[in-house]
C-alpha cells in the first residue's frame, strides 16, 4: 500500500485514534485542531464508560412515549427544544421512524459489533503505547430498584451471553458485596453485572496517545480551525482545506471533528447528525475522604431509574447523564449538574464539599445511533463522526475501520453498515 499524505480534522478521541491508526499504516499524518489543545471538546469530560454491552441506539420502542412525557418533566434525563432548523426536524422524524423493534435490533447489533472490535483495539493500543488513563476493568453494574420478572431477567441474560458477554444477575446481597457503599443509604437494589466492560479517563488517553504519536512523526497543529474546503472544478475531489493563513493539500482528508464536522462540510455534504447535549460533574476524592465515610464506587455503575452514569477515575469520580436536543447550546446548566450530584448522593451519600468541575458537551448523533465512517461521494473526503454518547467506547474500532477503508482492504467490520448512504445502512 502506498503511503499517503493524510489530514485528519479534529483532535478529540475519534480524531486522535484515527491519526494513530493511519500513522501506524505508514501514512504521513497531519492532525488539525481548532482549539489550543487536544481533547478540549466532548472528549474532555465524558462519562468515562467503555461499555459494549450497554451500547444501544436511542431509537427504540417506547421512546416516543418517554419523549412526550419528558416535555412536562423538567427533571427528565431527556429534553428537547426546537432550534428552528430543518435539519433538527428531519433528524427527529428519522429518529421516530427507527423506533421499531426490528430496526432497533439491527442497529444495536451493528453498534455492538463495532464496540467489541473497538474495545479489543483499545486494549491493544494501550499495551503497545503504555498510555496511562486510569483504566478500571471491573465491569459495569446496572442498578435496578425492583427485580424484573424472572422471564425478563433470563431473556436479558440470554441476549447478552449470545453476544459473548460475561453477564450475571445479582440480588441485593450480591450488589452490596460488589458496591458496599450502597448500604449507607439503606436502599436495596438488584443489579446486572457485565464483567467485560470497563471505564477510563478519555482525556488522559487522548493526550497520552497524541504525545506518543508526535514522538513518532505525527504532526499536530492546534489553533487551526478549518474555514473552507477547496474542491476541483467539477466538485468531484477535495484538493485542500484552508485554515487561517494556511492552505493544506493532501491525498486524503478525514473529518473527525464531532458536531463541527456538519458545519465544515456544508454545503458540500448533508450529514444526518445533530448535537445532543450531555452533562458531567467531576469530584475529587482524596484518600482521607474514605476515612471520613465516603468510599468511592468500585466500578462503573448505571442507575437505571435516573440514567445516571458513575465512573471512578483514579482519585476522582465522574457523574454523567442527561440528553438534550437543544441545538448548539454549549452553556452549562448548573441545575442539571446539581441534579446529577443529588442522584449520586441518593445512592452513595454526600460527596466531599470541594469544588466540583461542571461540564457540558455536544455529542454528534445519527438518528439510528450508528456512526458514519468511511468514504463519501467526494473523492479524497472521508468521515468518522456521529458516535453519539458512545464515542469513547467506539473510537479505536472506528479508527481501525477507517484505516481499512482507506487501504481498500477487507476488515472485521462491513463498511456498508457504517456508510453515509442510508440505503446501504438499511440493508440487513
Amino acid at each position: 500500500m502506498r503511503a499517503q499524505n493524510v489530514i485528519v480534522v479534529g483532535a478529540g478521541v475519534i480524531g486522535v485514534t484515527t491519526a494513530h491508526a493511519l500513522r501506524a499504516e505508514g501514512h504521513h499524518v497531519t492532525l488539525l485542531e481548532a482549539a489550543p489543545t487536544a481533547a478540549s471538546g466532548t472528549s474532555h469530560a465524558n462519562g468515562g464508560f467503555l461499555s459494549a454491552a450497554f451500547c444501544a441506539p436511542w431509537a427504540m420502542p417506547g421512546l416516543p412515549r418517554q419523549a412526550l412525557a419528558a416535555l412536562f418533566d423538567r427533571t427528565a434525563p431527556f429534553r428537547w427544544r426546537p432550534d428552528g432548523s430543518l435539519a433538527q426536524l428531519r433528524w427527529l422524524r428519522e429518529l421516530l421512524a427507527n423506533c421499531r423493534a426490528d430496526r432497533f435490533a439491527a442497529h444495536r447489533q451493528r453498534m455492538v459489533r463495532l464496540a467489541l472490535c473497538s474495545l479489543a483495539e483499545l486494549r491493544a493500543v494501550a499495551a503497545e503505547t503504555g498510555v496511562a488513563f486510569d483504566l478500571r476493568e471491573a465491569g459495569v453494574l446496572l442498578l435496578l430498584r425492583e427485580a424484573p420478572p424472572d422471564q425478563v431477567i433470563q431473556q436479558r441474560l440470554a441476549s447478552l451471553r449470545a453476544l459473548g458477554f460475561d453477564a450475571q444477575w445479582c440480588d441485593p446481597a450480591q450488589v452490596l458485596a460488589l458496591e458496599p457503599a450502597l448500604a449507607r443509604q439503606g436502599r436495596p437494589a438488584w443489579g446486572l453485572l457485565v464483567r467485560d466492560d470497563a471505564c477510563g479517563d478519555c482525556e488522559s488517553f487522548v493526550q497520552g496517545l497524541l504525545a506518543w504519536n508526535q514522538a513518532r512523526g505525527l504532526r499536530f497543529v492546534p489553533g487551526s480551525p478549518v474555514e473552507a474546503l477547496e474542491l476541483d472544478h467539477g466538485g468531484q475531489r477535495l484538493r485542500a482545506v484552508r485554515t487561517p493563513g494556511q492552505r493544506w493539500e493532501a491525498d486524503a482528508f478525514v473529518f473527525a471533528a464531532g458536531v463541527d464536522t456538519v458545519r465544515m462540510l456544508h454545503p458540500h455534504l448533508r450529514l444526518p447528525v445533530v448535537p445532543v447535549k450531555g452533562y458531567s460533574v467531576s469530584a475529587d476524592l482524596a484518600e482521607q475522604d474514605h476515612g471520613l465515610g465516603h468510599p468511592a464506587p468500585q466500578r462503573a455503575v448505571i442507575d437505571d431509574a435516573t440514567k445516571l452514569a458513575i465512573a471512578p477515575l483514579g482519585n476522582s469520580v465522574r457523574l454523567a447523564g442527561m440528553a438534550e436536543v437543544v441545538g448548539h447550546d454549549r452553556r452549562v446548566d448548573r441545575s442539571r449538574c446539581h441534579q446529577l450530584v443529588a442522584q449520586y448522593e441518593a445512592l452513595y451519600g454526600p460527596l466531599p464539599r470541594r469544588e466540583h468541575r461542571l461540564w457540558a458537551g455536544l455529542r454528534p448523533m445519527t438518528a439510528d445511533g450508528t456512526p458514519i465512517i468511511g468514504a463519501t461521494r467526494i473523492e479524497g473526503l472521508y468521515l468518522n463522526t456521529g458516535h453519539g454518547t458512545y464515542g469513547w467506547t467506539l473510537a479505536c474500532g472506528s479508527a481501525r475501520l477507517l484505516a481499512d477503508t482507506l487501504a481498500g482492504r477487507p476488515g472485521a467490520l462491513a463498511p456498508a453498515d457504517y456508510a453515509l448512504d442510508p440505503a446501504l445502512r438499511s440493508r440487513q
